[in-house]
């Protein structure tokens, strides 16, 4: 079994005299809608883009670089609507270079960075600061989201069209809801205004304070407080039909119980746009991980019950529930090793997605071509980006060279990553991420620069 994961440093460099790269023998895969089956194409790229997909190469591409992927399946470049950064205020749990490097070591080519930072993505120069840092970066591209509100207290609005010129793709109202409907009605009427998402991690605030674990018999037992799964359905049903209200679709993130799941089928029954995601950790792990008291599996959403894990899995197979994100937000250990009621919620997942979604496919328990589109398509539809999540003519040049069969084990002192926090630590995974091309460049990641990165944080 694998245990070390390591791009192949004997592809050609990043940069290439006539700006030209050939990906020889693809295996292109189902989008998931049935409009491209499986089929062996050459992808050739210029300019950061994908000139053609053909079955012949002419004869001017002969001398272009090439990366040979034979024996991998070959994806649009992978896409997390809710990573992360720690930049600025928190390097020492990740900044914008670790985090890009670790989302390609992963397969993601784009990230999409929260703005829960110190100071808070609320204005236009954090925005430009995390914007100049993303320009450096030598691995996925770096999105900003902006904070909707100032502060991300939910009181006041923020610039948000100072906000979106500087960069940001989307505003977020943190990790929970806005607690006035008022104020919620406002973040989608200004958003719609200037044509920015909104994104939100649907959670009722006054039912959550306090809450370490899924409220049940399980947090009954183990004597911590609970957060009832009806803190979440009751907020997707409020920012549901205040969205329609305010004529503006809500993207809800996060979703992670059987009622959450049964609130967006009655959006959708009403008529109701909106779109949704949900994390790997909550398709793979229930709130039996916390019997042990151990602190990485401190997360929020808390883990829920075996029940709420299967309900996601149908609404991931459904489309209901058409993104997964990662949540990768990294720790370190002393933010984790102390009393379970003092950790710091929150594991990392750029570089185990892949792996903990290929195992579930593997299993049984989810199916390959939804998985692949709530990677690729269904973030690419959320931040309505015709050019990312596909492989066409025309489309950006990322994409992902996976080796879907290979078992792996976690070490997480062998990830990219500067988090420690490693809530998939020893899980049996399969699939690997052989290569990761963003904008036409192949990116090369080196495990001992990323040990010696880490340890200097340590």
């Amino acid at each position: 079994m694998t245990i070390l994961k390591r791009l192949p440093r004997s592809a050609p460099s990043r940069e290439t005299s006539s700006g030209r790269l050939v990906v020889t023998d693809a295996l292109l895969l189902d989008s998931g809608d049935g409009s491209a089956p499986e089929r062996r194409a050459f992808i050739a790229i210029e300019a950061g883009m994908i000139a053609f997909v053909s079955s012949e190469l002419p004869s001017e591409w002969k001398g272009a670089p090439r990366v040979d992927a034979a024996g991998a399946w070959v994806l649009p470049g992978f896409i997390c609507l809710r990573t992360h950064v720690g930049e600025p205020g928190y390097e020492w749990r990740e900044d914008v270079a670790t985090a890009s490097l670790a989302a390609a070591a992963g397969g993601f080519t784009t990230i999409c960075a929260t703005p829960d930072t110190n100071p808070v993505n609320d204005v236009r120069a954090v925005t430009e600061q995390l914007m100049t840092r993303a320009a450096g970066a030598e691995g996925a591209t770096v999105l900003p989201v902006g904070a909707a509100t100032r502060g991300l207290e939910g009181r006041h609005l923020s610039e948000m069209g100072d906000l979106e010129s500087a960069g940001c793709v989307a505003v977020s109202t943190g990790d929970v809801s806005v607690e006035s409907g008022q104020m919620m009605r406002r973040i989608l009427e200004y958003a719609r205004s200037i044509n920015l998402r909104v994104f939100t991690s649907p959670a009722e605030v006054s039912m959550t304070r306090g809450g370490l674990m899924n409220e049940g018999l399980a947090s009954l037992r183990l004597g911590l407080p609970g957060v009832p799964a009806e803190a979440e359905s009751v907020a997707i049903l409020r920012d549901g039909i205040l969205s329609r209200l305010a004529e503006w679709p809500l993207h809800f993130q996060r979703v992670s119980t059987a009622a959450g799941v049964r609130a967006l089928e009655h959006l959708a029954e009403l008529g109701i746009a909106f779109t949704a995601d949900c994390t790997p950790h909550h398709l793979w792990f229930d709130e039996t991980a916390v019997a042990g008291f151990d602190a990485v599996t401190r997360v929020m959403p808390p883990l829920r019950s075996d029940r709420d894990v299967a309900a996601l899995r149908g609404a991931v197979a459904s489309g209901l529930i058409s993104v997964i994100a990662t949540d990768h937000s990294p720790r370190t250990r002393l933010e984790k090793w102390v009393e379970y009621s003092e950790a710091s919620p929150g594991t990392t997942g750029l570089e185990t997605t892949l792996g903990a979604l290929l195992e579930l496919v593997r299993r049984g328990a989810l199916p390959r071509a939804a998985v692949l589109r709530a990677l690729t398509r269904g973030p690419a539809d959320v931040l309505g980006r015709a050019d990312l999540g596909r492989i066409a003519a025309g489309a950006r040049a990322d994409l992902t060279l996976v080796d879907a069969g290979t078992p792996w084990r976690v070490e997480g002192a062998r990830l990219r990553t500067r988090g420690e926090n490693h809530l998939f630590e020893g899980a049996a995974l399969t699939g690997l991420t052989r290569s990761t091309i963003v904008a036409g460049r192949l990116v090369d990641v080196d495990d001992s620069e990323a040990e010696e990165v880490k340890c200097a944080y340590r």
